[in-house]
């Protein structure tokens, strides 16, 4: 059983989906977690999402024996972002991992030219919002990482990315932007490297996440029970961040099934999810 009792971590984009699985499965393993997200209340948000915010997933991860703690930050702003980890070193004096999680593009998945439109007829604003929450917050948080895990030499930063990075996938300025953050972790891990702080892209399987539970509501090809469940790829992170040999890798993509495979252990329902790499990596 992996223990992160006592270790400090930040997770974007933390409010649902995926970022809220991370954190899901961080505080299983007893993590302190710091919860990111704009999301303070659901009033606003679909009838499927009213139980998705930071303050929502802190129940969950207290309820599952880890510390939750909500912090309201817009990753698109750098202040907020410099406070969020001032505030962690005031609070707990280090910080043992950073998952970059928050997206931008999720406002635009839902509309039709986020699939089946030319990047020429798509607007400029899903360039802005996949780069800039995305990409350039990921930079922006692991240089405020970078700065605290050297001075400890010990870390490690976790960047969530997917196979657009590896091949063409819904549009140009997504598979552009996952491949930047995969060339992003290649990097920073390279510079680290020396102080023992690893850096990975990981990419998910098809995660069964609120948004995918309410397309299945309306396509009937999608099979909710034979995908990932956020939690698993919280699982995976702890798993890492458990291994004290993990520099070994660093630099590298992971994938989540790999990962579980590796280290041993299944999803929250007993199922070992198969590896995506050879139909979607190429």
């Amino acid at each position: 059983m992996v223990n992160l009792k006592g270790k400090v971590a930040i997770v974007t984009g933390a409010s649902r989906g995926v970022g809220k699985g991370i954190v899901l499965g961080l505080a299983e393993a007893g993590a302190i977690v710091y919860v990111t997200g704009r999301t303070e209340k659901a009033v606003m948000l679909p009838e499927f999402l009213k139980e998705t915010s930071i303050h929502h997933t802190v129940k969950e991860v207290n309820r599952l024996g880890g510390i939750g703690i909500a912090h309201k930050c817009d990753h698109s702003n750098d202040q907020e972002v410099e406070e969020l980890f001032k505030q962690v070193m005031d609070e707990q004096g280090k910080l043992d991992i950073l998952v970059n999680n928050a997206w931008g593009g999720g406002i635009h998945a839902m509309e039709d030219y986020f699939f089946s439109h030319s990047f020429w007829k798509q607007p400029i604003s899903l360039w802005d919002d996949n780069y800039t929450v995305g990409v350039r917050s990921n930079y922006v948080a692991s240089k405020y990482a970078a700065e605290i895990m050297v001075k400890q030499r010990s870390g490690l930063i976790v960047n969530v990315s997917f196979y657009g990075g590896r091949r063409y996938m819904n549009n140009v300025a997504y598979g552009v932007c996952k491949a930047a953050i995969d060339r992003l972790s290649a990097d920073t891990a390279h510079e680290l490297k020396k102080y023992n702080v690893p850096v990975f892209s990981l990419y998910p399987g098809q995660v069964s996440t609120e948004g995918m539970k309410e397309f299945a509501r309306y396509d009937q090809s999608i099979d909710i029970d034979s995908m990932e469940t956020p939690q698993f790829v919280g699982r995976c992170i702890a798993a890492v961040a458990n291994d004290d040999e993990a520099i070994k890798d660093t630099g590298n993509i992971l994938i989540t099934a790999e990962v579980a495979q590796k280290y041993g252990f299944t999803d929250i329902d007993g199922k070992q999810p198969q590896s995506m790499r050879s139909e979607l990596w190429f």
